[in-house]
């Protein structure tokens, strides 16, 4: 039980009915003082006695006879650690010296002129009351309290239902984000709203909070207190837990915060996965769209009408791609998992397309002032950075289009522009050798240029069940470190380099000269770029 329960404020004892016409002459300013017991003092030695934190009642009349002695009790009380004084004048001593007031003001003892008439015996009986009470509500509303969470905690409640439940049960505002610092539920209390509209407009508000290291922590923001907590399942900062109050959280509102915020842990990885079943739904109609040679006109506006678009949209493809030598599958496909949960959290019930190939996710998506691409990368990056710092991102973006049939184009764009992205962020439309290239695809001569690079080792590999192409494709993504592709590739470094002579013997071009090089990175590229414009998209 706190400290504070175990006595009353000297404010709270002069709040008290008998205390009415009681008077403070010196040490207001400590008021605050708190008093375990209420005391008679009518003997001189009884200041001795004192245990601290008392409230002393007395008439003067063990100094009635002394009057040094009483210009001193203030002293002797402090040094005895008593919380107030409270005297009757006109019973044993004409008025409170002048000496009394200085020291209750230099030593915080608040010095109390009682009305003559006042009775000991109730005031006593009051004053334990009181106290009594004090504790007994503390009891009652603890007892209430944990109903209340243990309610809570057995309710089947979702994230929100379970903020809800813990915004009324405290009246605090709380707002729950991923770690990312997208906004999965709060319950917003009256008087709080200027706030609210903070977080919608900037949620750097709660983002520059969280660079504090402390598991919690609260600071001052305008009129509130933000108070952070960190979201954690098996040590992992899974979201944010924002609890705004208008004053520091104590007590038992502390302990029920405490108490939700791990429920909240074990809700909110459980529904981690659930924005999945979007995506999935997503990525259904997405494959449609690009498998499709034509759809019904019903199709799309069905789509534009779900999503309330009016046609003056423009739509952007971007992919992203994970670039990483080191992540195992079981973790490459958990990443894109979570990207495709968070992408999900990002649209936040908004139109999105997405597919999904090796180390790729392709979005498509209509651009508005929420939605810019600049805050979908940053969000996706810093995601990335948290998941794995050794996972770099590439991202590959379309033109812009105004319709949502030009998904396949967009695609197509998103797709080219990856071949040249190297843990970057590339536009199609900047690259004038994505341009060049794409526009060769179909040409007679670059069909023959890749039958001379490129389809002489497929051939090869297809005769003899060799991995010529799969070695060379490694040479690139590696950047032509041979200690490195052989680990990638598990094979000896004299494997390698056999394996790098036969393909200068089937194509003329050596990876050891510049010409060799960039010929046959160009010949990969372009059967890519072949590949994509003779067969369906996906």
């Amino acid at each position: 039980m706190e400290k504070e329960l175990d006595s009353l404020s000297v404010t709270e004892i002069l709040e008290m009915p008998m205390f009415k016409r009681s008077i403070v002459i010196a040490g207001s300013q400590n008021l605050n003082n708190k008093c375990k017991n209420i005391t008679i003092l009518e003997t001189p030695e009884g200041l001795e006695w004192l245990e601290g934190g008392e409230f002393i009642l007395s008439t003067g009349y063990a100094f009635k006879d002394d009057e040094g002695a009483l210009k001193n009790v203030v002293y002797r009380a402090f040094k005895r650690k008593a919380a107030a004084i409270a005297i009757k004048e006109k019973r044993y001593i004409e008025s409170i010296p002048k000496e009394m007031i200085i020291q209750a003001n230099k030593y915080g003892i608040p010095l109390i002129k009682l009305p003559h008439d006042l009775v000991y015996t109730s005031t006593i009986t009051n004053f334990y009351n009181s106290l009594l009470y004090k504790k007994n509500r503390y009891i009652y509303e603890a007892k209430e309290m944990h109903e209340k969470l243990l309610t809570i905690m057995l309710e089947n409640k979702n994230v929100e239902g379970t903020v809800k439940a813990l915004s009324n049960l405290t009246n605090f505002s709380i707002i729950i984000v991923d770690n990312v610092f997208n906004i999965i539920a709060k319950n917003v209390i009256n008087g709080h709203n200027d706030f609210s509209k903070d977080i919608k407009e900037d949620n750097m508000v709660l983002s520059k909070i969280s660079n504090i290291s402390d598991i919690s922590c609260s600071v001052e923001y305008k009129n509130y207190i933000i108070n952070e907590y960190k979201i954690i399942f098996k040590s992992e900062i899974i979201g944010y837990m924002y609890v705004i109050s208008d004053s520091h959280i104590v007590g038992l509102n502390l302990e029920a915060v405490t108490k939700v915020r791990n429920i909240l842990a074990f809700k909110l990885e459980k529904e981690r996965e659930e924005p999945l079943n979007i995506v999935n739904i997503n990525k259904i109609i997405t494959n449609i769209i690009l498998n499709s040679k034509k759809l019904p006109e019903e199709f799309y506006m069905n789509i534009k009408n779900n999503y309330r678009w009016n046609g003056r949209e423009e739509f952007v493809g971007l992919c992203v791609e994970f670039k990483s030598h080191g992540l195992s599958n079981e973790k490459r496909t958990k990443l894109s998992e979570r990207v495709c949960s968070l992408i999900s959290r990002i649209f936040n019930e908004k139109g999105f397309f997405l597919t999904e190939d090796i180390n790729k996710l392709t979005l498509f998506f209509s651009i508005d002032e929420e939605l810019s691409l600049d805050n979908i990368i940053s969000k996706i990056t810093v995601f990335v950075n948290k998941y794995d710092s050794n996972v770099k991102t590439a991202f590959s973006i379309s033109r812009t289009y105004k319709d949502i049939k030009d998904i396949p184009k967009m695609y197509k764009e998103c797709y080219i522009a990856s071949l040249f992205n190297k843990n970057e962020i590339i536009y199609y439309d900047t690259l004038d050798t994505i341009k060049i290239l794409y526009s060769l695809g179909g040409n007679a001569q670059t069909v023959e240029y890749c039958k001379k690079t490129v389809g002489n080792i497929e051939k090869y590999d297809n005769e003899n069940k060799s991995e010529l192409m799969k070695t060379l494709t490694a040479f690139f993504k590696y950047d032509m470190n041979k200690k490195l592709i052989s680990q990638k590739l598990h094979i000896h470094p004299e494997t390698l380099r056999y394996r790098l002579k036969k393909i200068y013997e089937l194509t003329g071009y050596s990876v050891n000269t510049t010409e060799g090089i960039f010929a046959l990175e160009m010949g990969i590229k372009l059967q890519r770029i072949m590949n994509i414009n003779s067969t369906d998209i996906k």
